[in-house]
C-alpha cells in the first residue's frame, strides 16, 4: 500500500543529490584576498575623492562592511551595494570601462585587478576539512558542484588542485555568459545542481556568506548549511541557514545526510500542514467583475431556512445579491430566466407558488475614509481577497486600499448564517487605517434596489422608525406571504444602537461593527416583523463571540460525520468539503420545504424541487445526516394531495409527483421555453410525460428505510405514498398483445421524448409496484389496524392490489439483447447514430433545444438514461451488462446535464475503467469550482454535488450494507488515486456510526 502522505515517509524518500559550496570562504581560502582586495578598491578611491575637494566618508571597515555589502557577492553588485551605503551615486558604465573610469564597472573592474595581483603575489590554499568532506560525499555517489561570483573560479581552483572534485562549476564568466543573476538570486545554485542532473529540492548548499545563504533558501534548496568564518553565525541563521557550523570538520557525509533527511521531514509536515489547513478554506485572490456572480454562487452562506449570495458587503450595481428563504414562491415573473440566462418562461396561470422570491441584500455595508468611499468599483484598492471557512461556515473578505498619497486602509468582514439559530444572520465589519488618522464613515443597512427590477416579486411595506432597530418589510404580490428583516448594529465601545457612524480613528487602531439580522416570514410566524424585531432586541452584545461559537459547534458537529479526507491530496479534499458545505446549507429540518435545484443559493430553475432530491441528494443525506433526509421525505408526503391533484390532470388515478413542484405539490413545469436571443419558442414535454419521478420518490422512501429501520415514518407517510404512487402506474399502464406498456413518456434522458416502454421508467414503475405490495404486507403483519384503516381511507379493494401483482408479472420491462445492452426506448437503435465531438460534451443544452427535433431523432443522449439502473441497482445488473450498456451508452452522452458525469465515474470505477473514471470524477467534482458547465452564476448544482459522493462511495469504494454496517469492496483499493492517498470517510446505518480508512492499491486492475 502507498499513498499516506507522512513527514516520516518524506524523509525516508529524501535522498540527497548534489552538494553546491561556494568557492571564497568555503573551499578556498580566497576571502582574504578579496576582503584585501575591496578595502584597497575603496580606501584609495574615496581618498581620491577627498583629494578631489570632495567630501570625505568613512573607510572601508573589514568587520563591518565587508559582510554586509559585498561578501559573496558579484563584483559589480558589490561596489553599488558599498556606494549606496556611503549615499554615493556612479553612473554604469560597461564592463569594457578601465580600471581608471569612475563608473560602476571601472571600480568594479579596478578591484578584480587588485585581486589578481594578491592572487599571484600571494597564493591561494584550500581548507582541508572542506575537501575531505567533497572526497567523501563522492565516494558515496552524491555529486558535487561550485559557485563563485568571482571570474578566476578555475584559476584558482586549478591553482590549488581541486579543480576534477566538482561536476559543475559557474564562475562570474558563466553567469555572465548565461544572464544569470548574482546572489541573493538563486540563478547560480540551481543552475549549478542542474548541470548534475539534479534538482533543488535534492541539493545541499554550503556558504560562508549571508547572500550565499539567502539565495540557497530562496532557490528551495533541501538543506542549507552556512560556515561561520568570523562572527556571522546569528546573520546567518536569520537569513537562511538550517546549520551552521565553524568548520566543515563538524560534519561529514552521513551527519549531513541525516541532517538533510531530517530537514525534508520537517519541510513535508510543514507543508502537509499548511495544505491541510488550505483544504478547509476555498479563496479568491484579486477581483474581476466578470465572475463576480459566480463567486456570489459559491460564496453562499446559509443553514436550510435561508441563503445569502456571497456578494460583496458594498454589492456591484448589477450584484445578484439576494437573500432566500425556504419556501417563499411567488407567481411566475416572465422579466426573469429559467435554467440559463438565455431560456424565459411564460406566466403560468394563477398560480401563486411557481418561482421562488429573491428579498434584498440584508448585509450591505458602506464606508468611507475622509469622504474617499471604500468599494471595488471606485476606491483605491490594492488587495482583495475572500475566503470561505468551510470548517466554521463563514465568509470573510479582507480588502486593502491606499490612495494617491499612500494612506493604506485595510477593512476586512465576517458573515454567518447561524446554524444554531435558522433566523439569524451575523456580521462583523473591521475597519483599520494602517499608517494614517482619517474621518471613518460606516453605514451598516439593507441594500436599497428597485424591487420591480431586482425584486419583483414583492412590494415593500411601510413601517414606522425603530429607535436601534432598522426593520424592512415584504409582502409578495400574489402568494401573500411576509419576509421581515430586522438589523441592529453597535461600534465597539459605544453605547448605542444604529446603522450609521462617523469616528475619527487612529493609525492602527481598528474601529469594529458587530451586526445581528434576523429573518421571519408568515410561515412560521403570525407576525414576522414584530418576531423578527424581538428576536435581535433579545441578542446581547457581550453575547456576539458566543453566537458565533454556538454556530461553529455546530457545523463541528456536522463534520464529524460528513467529512471526506484524501490524506494526500488536500485540493481533492478541500473540494469534497465544499461540496458537503453546501449540501449541509441546502436543507435543514422543516419538512414542508425541499431542496430546489440550485439550492438558497441562486435562481436558477425558478426554485423547483426536482427528481435530483430522491435519486442523487437524498443518498448523501441518508449516509450523514439521516434526519434531514426524514424531513425531505416529509415534503413529499405533505405535497401528496398536489399529487393526486396532477394524477387526475392528467387523467389517471393515485398519485403522480409533478417534474417541478414547490409549495403544493402542483405542477410548475413550463410548457414551453422562450429563447431569448432569437425568440424561437422550444415546447417543453417534462411536465406531462416524465413521470419517472414519482416511482423516484418511491426508491428514496425504501432506500431511507433500509439506512435507518423508521418504521414511525412508513407508518405515517411512506406507505401512503407507495401505494398512491403504485395506483397511478397501475392506471398509467395499457394493456397489449399480453403485456403491459408505458407510452409517452420521457426518461432521464431529455432529448427524446413522446417515447414508448423507456428501460428505466418502466423498471422503476415494477419497483414501485413491489414495494406498495412488500408495504402492505409489512403493515397487515406488524400494524393490522393501521393497515386496515390506511386500506378503508384509500378506498383500496383486495382486488386492486391483486391486479398490482399481475402488473409485475407482465409489465414489460427491456432487457438486455444478444450484445447485453439494454435498448433505452422502443426504436431507439433505429435512430441515426452520432459521433460526438469533444466541444460538444459538458456543455448547457442551448444547441440542442435550437435542433430539437433533429436531436430527438437522434442517438444523442443528455444524460444517463438506462445507465441509472446499473448506478441505482448494482446488485441487479451483472458486471457484463453493465459494461456492455457503458460501452454502448457512453460515446453517445453529451453530458449536457450536471447530473451525467458523477453516475459514469461510478459505473467506470465500478468497471475498472479507471481513466474513464478519473475523468468523469474530476468533472464532477470541481463542476462548480471550475464552472464547468458556464452556469454557476445562477447557483451552485447540489445534486451533481451528492451524485459525486455517491461515485465515490457507491463508485469508487462499491460499498453495499450488510446487518453489520458498510462493506467496502475488496476492489477498492485498486479503485482509488494514489495520489489520493489513505481516503477516510465516515458513514451511518441504522443509528451507529463507521470510520472507514482505505488506502490505495500499489496497482490497478
Amino acid at each position: 500500500m502507498t499513498g499516506n502522505g507522512t513527514a516520516a515517509n518524506a524523509a525516508q524518500r529524501a535522498d540527497l543529490q548534489v552538494a553546491v559550496f561556494d568557492m571564497d570562504g568555503v573551499v578556498t581560502r580566497t576571502a582574504d584576498l578579496h576582503a584585501a582586495a575591496w578595502k584597497q578598491l575603496f580606501d584609495d578611491y574615496l581618498s581620491e575623492r577627498q583629494h578631489r575637494g570632495l567630501s570625505g566618508f568613512p573607510r572601508f571597515q573589514l568587520e563591518r562592511d565587508y559582510l554586509a555589502y559585498v561578501d559573496g557577492k558579484p563584483r559589480y553588485e558589490g561596489v553599488r551595494s558599498f556606494l549606496a551605503a556611503r549615499s554615493l551615486e556612479l553612473p554604469e558604465g560597461d564592463s569594457t570601462d578601465g580600471p581608471e573610469r569612475e563608473t560602476i564597472h571601472g571600480l568594479g573592474n579596478r578591484k578584480d585587478r587588485f585581486f589578481e595581483q594578491r592572487l599571484h603575489h600571494e597564493g591561494a590554499s584550500v581548507y582541508g576539512s572542506t575537501v575531505s568532506l567533497i572526497r567523501e560525499l563522492r565516494a558515496t555517489g552524491t555529486r558535487t558542484a561550485l559557485v563563485t561570483s568571482s571570474q578566476h573560479g578555475r584559476e584558482v581552483l586549478a591553482t590549488v588542485g581541486v579543480l576534477d572534485l566538482f561536476d559543475a562549476i559557474i564562475d562570474g564568466n558563466d553567469a555572465a555568459d548565461l544572464g544569470l543573476r548574482g546572489k541573493p538570486d538563486p540563478d547560480i545554485f540551481i543552475k549549478a545542481a542542474v548541470l548534475t542532473g539534479s534538482d533543488a529540492e535534492q541539493g545541499v548548499v554550503v556558504e560562508d556568506a549571508v547572500a550565499g545563504v539567502e539565495a540557497g533558501r530562496r532557490g528551495h534548496f533541501g538543506l542549507v548549511v552556512g560556515v561561520d568564518r568570523g562572527g556571522n553565525r546569528q546573520a546567518l541563521a536569520e537569513h537562511g541557514a538550517d546549520v551552521v557550523v565553524a568548520d566543515l570538520a563538524e560534519l561529514n557525509a552521513e551527519e549531513l545526510q541525516a541532517r538533510f533527511r531530517e530537514r525534508a521531514a520537517a519541510q513535508a509536515a510543514k507543508t502537509l500542514a499548511s495544505r491541510t489547513a488550505a483544504a478547509w478554506r476555498v479563496e479568491q485572490e484579486g477581483f474581476d467583475p466578470a465572475r463576480e456572480h459566480g463567486m456570489e454562487s459559491l460564496f453562499t452562506v446559509g443553514n436550510g431556512y435561508l441563503g445569502l449570495r456571497g456578494a460583496l458587503a458594498t454589492p456591484l450595481p448589477g450584484s445578484q445579491a439576494d437573500l432566500f428563504v425556504a419556501g417563499i414562491y411567488d407567481r411566475k415573473q416572465p422579466s426573469l430566466p429559467y435554467s440559463e440566462l438565455e431560456f424565459m418562461t411564460q406566466e403560468r396561470g394563477d398560480y401563486a407558488y411557481s418561482e421562488i422570491v429573491s428579498l434584498p441584500f440584508p448585509l450591505a455595508l458602506t464606508v468611507s475614509v475622509d469622504g474617499q468611499p471604500l468599494d471595488l468599483e471606485k476606491g483605491p484598492w490594492r488587495e482583495h481577497r475572500r475566503t470561505l471557512d468551510l470548517a466554521n461556515g463563514v465568509l470573510i473578505g479582507v480588502t486593502e486600499y491606499a490612495d494617491e498619497r499612500g494612506r493604506q486602509t485595510r477593512v476586512e468582514t465576517r458573515r454567518l448564517a447561524s446554524l444554531a439559530d435558522p433566523h439569524l444572520l451575523m456580521q462583523e465589519v473591521t475597519v483599520t487605517c494602517a499608517n494614517h488618522a482619517g474621518l471613518v464613515r460606516i453605514e451598516a443597512t439593507v441594500r436599497e434596489t428597485p424591487l420591480k427590477v431586482n425584486h419583483p416579486h414583492l412590494q415593500r411595506r411601510e413601517l414606522p422608525a425603530r429607535a436601534g432597530v432598522d426593520v424592512r418589510a415584504y409582502t409578495t404580490r400574489a402568494s401573500g406571504y411576509t419576509v421581515a428583516l430586522a438589523s441592529r448594529s453597535r461600534l465597539e465601545d459605544d453605547v448605542e444602537d444604529r446603522s450609521y457612524w462617523q469616528r475619527e480613528a487612529s493609525p492602527g487602531a481598528p474601529l469594529r461593527l458587530q451586526r445581528y439580522v434576523g429573518v421571519f416570514d408568515s410561515r412560521h410566524s403570525d407576525d414576522p416583523i414584530a418576531a423578527a424585531v424581538a428576536h435581535v432586541q433579545d441578542k446581547r452584545w457581550e453575547s456576539f463571540d458566543h453566537e458565533r461559537r454556538d454556530h461553529e459547534a455546530r457545523f463541528a458537529e456536522f463534520w464529524e460525520t460528513a467529512d471526506i479526507r484524501c490524506e494526500s491530496s488536500p485540493a481533492t479534499t478541500q473540494a469534497l468539503r465544499f461540496n458537503a458545505y453546501h449540501l449541509r446549507i441546502a436543507a435543514d429540518h422543516d419538512p414542508w420545504v425541499s431542496v430546489g435545484a440550485r439550492t438558497l443559493s441562486g435562481r436558477a430553475y425558478e426554485g423547483h424541487v426536482f427528481w435530483d432530491v430522491e435519486v442523487f441528494i437524498l443518498p448523501y443525506y441518508l449516509r450523514t445526516a439521516p434526519d434531514v433526509a426524514r424531513s425531505l421525505l416529509l415534503y413529499r408526503y405533505h405535497t401528496l394531495n398536489g399529487a393526486r391533484q396532477h394524477a387526475r390532470e392528467l387523467g389517471y388515478r393515485g398519485a403522480c409527483y409533478a417534474w417541478e413542484s414547490t409549495v403544493t405539490g402542483a405542477d410548475a413545469t413550463p410548457r414551453r421555453i422562450v429563447l431569448k436571443s432569437s425568440g424561437k419558442e422550444v415546447p417543453i414535454y417534462t411536465g406531462y410525460e416524465q413521470v419517472h419521478v414519482s416511482a423516484d420518490i418511491a426508491y428514496g422512501i425504501w432506500r431511507y428505510w433500509q439506512a435507518t429501520g423508521d418504521a414511525e415514518f412508513l407508518q405515517i407517510a411512506g406507505a401512503e405514498i407507495l401505494l398512491e404512487t403504485a395506483r397511478f402506474w397501475a392506471s398509467r399502464c395499457v394493456a397489449d398483445g399480453g403485456r403491459y406498456h408505458i407510452r409517452g413518456v420521457t426518461g432521464p434522458d431529455e432529448y427524446h421524448h413522446t417515447v414508448n416502454d423507456n428501460a428505466y421508467t418502466n423498471w422503476m414503475a415494477r419497483f414501485n409496484l413491489e414495494k406498495a405490495l412488500w408495504v402492505k404486507q409489512w403493515l397487515a403483519e406488524h400494524h393490522p389496524e393501521q393497515w386496515a384503516s390506511l386500506q378503508a381511507s384509500l378506498a383500496l379493494p383486495n382486488e386492486e392490489l391483486e391486479a398490482w401483482q399481475t402488473l409485475i408479472r407482465d409489465l414489460y420491462v427491456p432487457g438486455p439483447n444478444a450484445e447485453g445492452v439494454i435498448e433505452q426506448f422502443e426504436g431507439f437503435f433505429d435512430l441515426r447514430d452520432h459521433h460526438l465531438s469533444a466541444a460538444e460534451r459538458f456543455r448547457p443544452p442551448l444547441q440542442r433545444l435550437f435542433e430539437a427535433e433533429a436531436t430527438n431523432a437522434s442517438q444523442i443522449i443528455k444524460q444517463a438514461d438506462v445507465l441509472m439502473l446499473p448506478f441505482l441497482f448494482p446488485e441487479a445488473c451483472s458486471r457484463e451488462v453493465s459494461a456492455a450498456n457503458y460501452d454502448y451508452y457512453e460515446p453517445r452522452t453529451d453530458h449536457g446535464s450536471s447530473l451525467s458525469p458523477p453516475v459514469h465515474a461510478a459505473l467506470a470505477a465500478r468497471l475498472g475503467r479507471l481513466d474513464d473514471a478519473q475523468r468523469y470524477w474530476r468533472e464532477s467534482l470541481w463542476l462548480d469550482l471550475s464552472n464547468t458547465m458556464g452556469n454557476s452564476a445562477l447557483g451552485v448544482h447540489a445534486a451533481s454535488m451528492a451524485a459525486t459522493w455517491q461515485a465515490l462511495v457507491f463508485g469508487f469504494l462499491d460499498v453495499r450494507f450488510s446487518e453489520q454496517g458498510p462493506v467496502v469492496s475488496a476492489e477498492a483499493p485498486r479503485r482509488l488515486l494514489n495520489e489520493w492517498g489513505t481516503l477516510h470517510v465516515t458513514l451511518l446505518d441504522r443509528g451507529r456510526a463507521f470510520a472507514l480508512d482505505i488506502e490505495p492499491g500499489e496497482e490497478r486492475p
